[in-house]
């Protein structure tokens, strides 16, 4: 056997099979893509927003959907809170006929509620000295009426139509969906600016959400704060049919709208 030393040739030295090298050589791995501060932020806000969404799931009076992102006792809070800043800043009526009258019928209508509805709230009522031909409620049984409403409400049928439209208003927690409809709506618009949309996108956005979410909601809310008005005025004993006169008289009335809560 012929035996070769020394050290091979630099031409001569076998040479790595680059292509073998390579097929075995460990694939790389992608590096994970780093979420951007603003990607983080939505996928957090957006998760957030899901978790509330199915917790505040809630059912209307007259079985309709709502959201309602608020607690009752936030809720009550904040309307103690803004009908206690409305006695204090706007006028009152002095006429203790028209306050009388008022809280007569509001006790009429009070007193049709179910006794767990009676007691759920301190209810109350206030009498407005204002031109105005409209009422409110707020969240916690508040209700307002201001006197240019006797414009347009001739006898105690027509008042107790809106006494208790108002109450239907605050039976069915329309405060509350309203307030977490603009909550969304806030979402919406703040996800967009931190997408860093432009201004006119953010004006499509929120314009968009007011149509979509608020309007066909104040409609849903008026309608159905209608029929609840209706059953509870009829079981108070008054005349649910003076209800079409009031809406009649208040439409005759030049740039007037029926009361808005």
């Amino acid at each position: 056997m012929v035996r070769i030393s020394g050290s091979f040739p630099s031409h001569a030295k076998p040479k790595a099979d680059n292509r073998v090298n390579r097929r075995i050589s460990s694939p790389r791995r992608a590096s994970p893509r780093k979420l951007g501060v603003s990607e983080t932020l939505f996928k957090l806000s957006t998760a957030v927003l899901l978790v509330a969404l199915s917790a505040a799931c809630a059912t209307s009076l007259t079985n309709r959907r709502q959201v309602l992102l608020y607690s009752e006792a936030e809720m009550v809070r904040q309307g103690e809170g803004a009908y206690r800043q409305m006695q204090s800043e706007l006028p009152l009526s002095s006429d203790p006929r028209e306050i009388t009258y008022v809280q007569c019928v509001a006790d009429h209508v009070i007193a049709a509620l179910e006794p767990t509805q009676q007691a759920a709230y301190r209810w109350e009522v206030t009498v407005f000295d204002s031109p105005q031909a409209n009422a409110f409620a707020l969240p916690g049984g508040k209700i307002g009426i201001y006197t240019g409403l006797f414009d347009v409400a001739y006898n105690q049928d027509q008042l107790a139509a809106v006494m208790a439209h108002e109450v239907g208003h605050v039976l069915a927690k329309h405060g509350n969906e309203r307030a977490s409809r603009s909550a969304l709506r806030r979402v919406g618009i703040a996800a967009a600016r931190v997408f860093g949309a432009s201004n006119n996108t953010v004006q499509a956005i929120d314009f968009g959400t007011q149509l979509g979410l608020q309007l066909p909601f104040g409609r849903a809310q008026e309608s159905e704060a209608d029929a609840i008005g209706l059953m509870l005025m009829a079981r108070a004993g008054f005349d649910p049919e003076q209800s079409v006169v009031l809406w009649e008289n208040m439409n005759s009335v030049p740039g007037q709208r029926p009361p808005e809560f």
